[in-house]
Parts: structure tokens; C-alpha cells; sequence
């Protein structure tokens, strides 16, 4: 499913398939929220994902982009997101969940002002290095200047890899089928649960 706004199984799965097939330091992925959830059969407990459900997954079958971002550069640019995310002003709300990741993993206090949010970074299991560059790969995403991954401007090396998500997504699954994508942690808050459904904490909601 997809609806959380910190981290998702599904998201999980995706960006989890970037790693394995280009071996980046980062993966990225904007992040869908529209998606219905894959319910598994009760009896078998599995359920089997179609092509068809893989455009609901992914409506746009981008094509795989990557480059070589700043450490530094990443902490910015991951202070900005929290705020398009959790601006206390609606005004400067940009999206409604924070952008889905595997290799990179940060903590953050969802209630603090912009550039103050995030507490730490690990990049490979490692606190991020803010003089080094790392290599990330993401989705590109139609009428993004060349030299721009997931609203990340100025990386260096920029370079379309001629492979689309949705093949990248299919070789993942013919490798490591059944699937079973969970909440990993990739992505903590301070003072949110990890299931949080909305950034408007007055207005709350659950499953169940």
C-alpha cells in the first residue's frame, strides 16, 4: 500500500528495485499517492501483480535518470522537502508526503521551522559526508531541466540510463518474487508515528 506520508511498502519495493539494478548510493522516487493497495488472496495469502496493476502503480513509465549529488547538497535539499511537506503555512505546502528513498536514511522532527527539521542523514548505513558526492538514480520526471533529479538542481554528471521503471520494475520481480515489501524505518520522525496518513495533524483519520 501507499498512503503513508513518511514511507510506504510500496514505495519501498520500487525504489528498492532502482538500488538492485544500477547499484547507486541513493535511489529515488517521487512517489505516487493514488495507487489502491494489492490486497493478497486470504487463502493464499498472496496476490499476483499484473502489468495492468503496474500502471496503476506507475502511471508515467519514466525513464531512469542519474548524477552525482553533494552531500551538503542533500541535506538541503532534504530540509526543503520537509518543508513542502510540513510547512506550518498551507501556502508554502508543496505535495502532501515526503519523497521515497532506499540507500538513504534520515530523522527528522516533523514540528520544527524550516532548515532545522533534520537531525540525521546515513547514506549506506554511514552518517553522510557532507563534502562527498554520491551517486543517485530516480525517475525522470517530464520537463525537468538536464541537470535535475527529483527537484534536486545543479547535479553533476547528469545522464538518462535508456531504461524505463516499469522493465526495471518487472526484471526486479521475475528475480525476487513473491515480494513482500514492508515499513523499513528508511524514513523517522520525532514526533510522528511511521503510519502518520496526513501532514494536517488537526484532521485525523486511520484504517482499519
Amino acid at each position: 500500500m501507499r498512503y503513508y506520508v513518511l514511507e510506504t511498502p510500496m514505495d519501498n519495493m520500487i525504489t528498492s528495485a532502482l538500488l538492485w539494478k544500477f547499484k547507486p548510493d541513493i535511489a529515488l522516487t517521487n512517489g505516487f499517492r493514488f495507487c489502491p493497495p494489492l490486497v493478497p488472496d486470504r487463502k493464499t495469502k498472496r496476490a499476483v501483480i499484473t502489468r495492468d496493476y503496474l500502471w496503476s502503480m506507475m502511471p508515467l513509465n519514466s525513464e531512469i535518470k542519474s548524477g552525482s549529488v553533494l552531500g551538503k547538497q542533500i541535506w538541503d535539499w532534504l530540509e526543503t522537502e520537509l518543508h513542502n511537506v510540513f510547512a506550518k503555512n498551507p501556502a508554502e505546502r508543496f505535495g502532501g508526503w515526503v519523497v521515497r528513498m532506499d540507500g538513504l536514511r534520515f530523522n527528522f522532527t516533523m514540528n520544527n521551522d524550516l532548515g532545522k527539521r533534520l537531525n540525521w542523514i546515513k547514506i549506506n548505513n554511514e552518517p553522510i559526508d557532507l563534502t562527498k558526492y554520491y551517486k543517485m538514480v530516480t525517475c525522470e520526471r517530464e520537463g525537468d531541466m538536464d541537470d535535475v533529479l527529483c527537484r534536486l538542481g545543479k547535479v553533476k554528471q547528469p545522464s538518462r540510463l535508456d531504461y524505463e521503471l516499469h522493465l526495471v520494475i518487472m526484471e526486479y520481480l521475475n528475480e525476487h518474487s513473491p515480494v513482500s515489501p514492508r515499513i523499513e524505518g528508511r524514513v523517522t520522525a520525532t514526533d510522528a508515528p511511521p503510519t502518520l496518513l496526513s501532514q494536517l495533524e488537526e484532521y485525523g483519520y486511520e484504517f482499519f
